[in-house]
């Protein structure tokens, strides 16, 4: 799931907004509810290659 690094102008706190594809929706501090919030970094997508399963199919299988 993709994440953004968020830091509130207002209290100062840092947290992670989770953010989905086609979301429009502004970050808001859960701290202390502000909307005046910086993003610090770019989306991170934890997913974007195939994951783990589509690998381990290609993998020929040991002795049986």
């Amino acid at each position: 799931m993709p994440t953004t690094e968020c830091r509130c102008k207002a209290c100062g706190h840092s947290f992670v907004h989770l953010t989905f594809a086609g979301d429009r929706i502004e970050p808001v501090c859960p701290r202390c509810k502000g909307r005046d919030v910086n993003v610090t970094a770019e989306p991170v997508r934890l997913m974007d290659d195939p994951g783990m399963g589509s690998r381990l199919a290609g993998v020929p299988k040991g002795p049986s």
